[in-house]
């Protein structure tokens, strides 16, 4: 326990020197009163003003928005260039803040409406009062969220954005159904849809103003292109990377093949161009940083792009656009698309030449078809009904509302999936759900599968996902009562009153208007998260993988006091066995909401995995060769397995030192043992090497697929001192094996319901095991699973549907 409040204490103390927590913010969202005459407004992140967001700043000088105080949130590194955009178009805006200031958060906190394309950080809490417009920065032909499987992990932050939001803008039913399927608005949105044009398109319907710019740029009488590819590189290794070069290479051909009146606008990414000396070109010029986005392309004849959404908003003009496509193979097999670009009516180049005979072609604009789907709402006057519908509440907008459904909303958070036995459970289970009686939603902390986003492919299909996508928003007096409660168990003084408000914010900064009937808790460990589920305005579940007062006495996690309260107060504490009921009635103090349901044995999944081809992974530790360990299995010897993380709760010390003990007497005996996460892998080689037996003992970690191991084994023997319910038991058991196990919790009412051999709890009992396995008197259990598994999903599934 020590250990684990002195990383808290840690942890909080590098919040605080790094200057990333804010614990300021809190009191912000407290205590300063919504002004519901100031509108808080960013573009991009506050990278750069452009596009809706300052189509929307020039609707907002006209008169009749003069009551509202307009406030913009800039980079401090963008100010500059953002100021002199403003002075170009004569918009004058209140106040300037930096973002990831105080400033700004005290704005965030104040506005009574804020205006968006993309996102506001992730420990922004929308105040009741405030109304969110998020205008999204284009209609998408890349997949995204949870449609694109290197997203799912890190969506969290731009799904609860959408899902706070009173009003969300789409110019097309196509991006209205892409958006809604990506982030989960068809189910969980209850905010409006306005079905109208993209401020930003508004500027296409004004050809005399494109006319008239193209004449002030000098460029009147000439073809005017703009070339504005998607991004390849990687933001942080420009100047080497390929893609730069490429490019440069593209650009030479383009410009040594252009006519005299022909002018190419070169619009990249900044660290792209920066890469780029135009002063050798004769045909290409940069895009007049000064202005928007969309006033030049106004005044161009061809736009020449690749995958990016500008070539559904430039269709509104019905001017030529190219599509080069150079890597349209690469691309789309890399990231995924949501339509092939080559059912639509433009030409594609694949090579700088091929673009160079385009631009001598006529033709090449969107066509009817085209138009009706992408550009369905686009019109002149978008701009000026947005802000008049949302501002002044004139209701120009088309509104839509998505449809209520009466299917159950159910969250399911399982930690950070790491390879284990409570994921594994899980995944089994969720492979069985009946996913069109609910529909479930896959919860995680984005931060901790950062590092492996994989965890997340083997994911059966038909669920949705919901990450939570930051760390709790802490201020010094919550992170005390917290330290107090969770060690000592200290509630007086306001400090339970304290938390309990803390992790409703916290509910609300995640889930915000999104409802759901229930969340299950089914990891069961993390005190972030049972705190915060306990605030769950819905029915709380939560799982019971193991003997919680063992695991608590050996690891301090979770906090005691925390889970004797969340074990009080859940409506359902689920353990996976019955022999670990009586810890969870001694910690609650209740056994009405207890019900025990067993963890399913997916017998098929089981089975396959173990006709698999034995490999060891890229992290795979073990002190035998992949060749060395084939060779072992393919002996006569009879082969030992336990399977199991390394810690100090699995027993594997006194099951090595009993196997010693056995292998003096059978010197042709193996003992096998995998396992995962945990710290002891090391300690137990240097214990197999001191033994005469060591050579015959196999000690392999991180191996995802330990099943062709274990089937082509003999004889498992559990050595643990505690269990919740042991997977690998009947997992031996699917594969025909005889098994054993130590007369503790978690393996005790599985062996004794299905008459297994229970050992006493001590190395002579190990021991034991080896013996009567040696002289024939223990056997297979032969399970019947399928009628077990029934069970345990009907018992499931009438769970989530209370």
């Amino acid at each position: 326990m020590a250990d684990s409040n002195n990383s808290f204490k840690n942890k909080v103390i590098r919040k605080l020197k790094s200057g990333t927590w804010y614990p300021f913010y809190n009191t912000f969202y407290e205590k300063v009163p919504i002004d519901r005459r100031e509108i808080l407004l960013a573009s991009r992140s506050g990278i750069s003003l452009e596009s809706n967001i300052l189509a929307i700043f020039t609707e907002l000088s006209r008169p009749e928005y003069r009551k509202f105080r307009k406030v913009l949130a800039v980079q401090k590194s963008s100010r500059e260039q953002i100021e002199k955009k403003l002075a170009h178009y004569h918009i004058s805006v209140d106040k300037i803040v930096h973002m990831s200031t105080p400033d700004y958060y005290y704005h965030l906190a104040k506005a009574g409406y804020l205006i968006n394309d993309t996102t506001f950080p992730g420990r922004y809490i929308k105040k009741k009062g405030q109304v969110y417009l998020n205008v999204w920065h284009g209609t998408p032909l890349k997949r995204m969220g949870q449609d694109n499987e290197e997203e799912r992990y890190d969506m969290g932050n731009i799904m609860r954005n959408l899902l706070m939001s009173d009003y969300l803008v789409f110019p097309n039913l196509y991006m209205e159904e892409k958006m809604s399927g990506a982030f989960n608005l068809k189910e969980l949105y209850r905010g409006t849809i306005l079905r109208e044009g993209y401020p930003r398109n508004s500027i296409f319907f004004d050809q005399e103003h494109g006319r008239l710019l193209k004449e002030v740029l000098g460029y009147q009488g000439c073809q005017l292109s703009v070339y504005m590819p998607t991004f390849r590189g990687r933001t942080d290794d420009v100047e080497g990377d390929t893609y730069v070069e490429q490019v440069r290479s593209y650009l030479e051909v383009i410009d040594k093949g252009m006519q005299d009146d022909q002018i190419l606008l070169l619009k990249l990414h900044p660290l792209v161009q920066k890469g780029l000396d135009l002063d050798n070109y004769r045909h290409i010029r940069p895009f007049p940083s000064e202005l928007d986005t969309y006033d030049v392309l106004n005044a161009c004849d061809v736009l020449i792009t690749d995958y990016s959404s500008v070539m559904y908003d430039f269709a509104n003009t019905g001017r030529k656009i190219i599509l080069f496509a150079y890597d349209l193979e690469d691309y789309m097999g890399h990231r995924g698309m949501y339509e092939d670009i080559r059912s639509y009516p433009f030409p594609i180049a694949v090579t700088p030449e091929e673009v160079l005979s385009e631009l001598q072609e006529p033709g090449g604009g969107a066509d009817r078809e085209f138009l009706d789907k992408y550009c369905t709402f686009d019109r002149q006057k978008a701009t000026r009904n947005i802000c008049r519908h949302v501002l002044l509440g004139k209701y120009l907008c088309q509104e839509h509302k998505m449809p209520v459904t009466t299917k159950k909303k159910v969250l399911l958070y399982a930690g950070s999936l790491k390879p284990n036995g409570i994921t594994t459970a899980y995944f089994s289970m969720l492979r069985h759900l009946d996913t069109d009686a609910c529909d479930y939603y896959i919860s995680y902390r984005s931060p901790s599968l950062k590092e492996h986003p994989e965890r997340l492919n083997g994911m059966p299909e038909g669920y949705h996902y919901y990450p939570l996508a930051t760390e709790m928003n802490l201020d010094v007096l919550t992170a005390v009562a917290q330290i107090l409660y969770l060690k000592w168990g200290i509630t007086s003084f306001g400090i339970r009153k304290r938390l309990e408000k803390a992790y409703r914010r916290e509910w609300q900064k995640h889930f915000g208007n999104a409802a759901f009937d229930q969340v299950v808790h089914y990891d069961g460990y993390e005190n972030y998260m049972i705190a915060l589920f306990e605030q769950a305005p819905c029915t709380r579940t939560i799982w019971v993988h193991n003997d919680m007062e063992r695991e608590i006495q050996a690891k301090g996690n979770p906090s005691l006091p925390l889970l004797r309260h969340a074990y009080a107060t859940y409506d359902h504490v689920v353990p996976v066995g019955e022999d670990i009921r009586p810890a969870v009635e001694r910690i609650g103090g209740r056994t009405d909401n207890i019900q025990v349901i067993a963890n399913y044995m997916d017998v098929e999944n089981i089975r396959s995995r173990a006709e698999l081809p034995l490999t060891f992974d890229p992290e795979t530790q073990s002190n035998v060769s992949l060749r060395k360990l084939q060779k072992i299995l393919d002996c006569s010897g009879t082969k030992f397995i336990n399977i199991g993380r390394y810690a100090p709760e699995k027993g594997q010390e006194r099951l090595i030192r009993a196997f010693d003990t056995f292998w003096h007497s059978h010197p042709k005996t193996w003992l096998i043992i995998i396992g995962g996460m945990g710290d002891l892998y090391e300690s137990l080689r240097r214990l197999a090497r001191s033994l005469e037996s060591g050579r015959h003992i196999v000690l392999l970690k991180s191996m995802s697929n330990p099943m062709p191991v274990l089937k082509r084994c003999d004889f498992f023997i559990l050595s643990s001192f505690y269990e919740g319910q042991v997977l690998v038991v009947p997992e031996a058991d699917v594969l025909g094996l005889p098994v054993a196990a130590c007369d503790v919790n978690g393996a005790r009412s599985f062996l004794k319901e299905y008459g297994g051999t229970l050992l006493p709890d001590s190395e002579e009992g190990v021991l034991q095991g080896m013996e009567m396995y040696a002289s024939g008197k223990i056997h297979p259990l032969h399970v019947d699973y399928e009628t077990r598994n029934q069970q345990i999903i009907q018992k499931c599934e009438k769970l989530f549907q209370e």
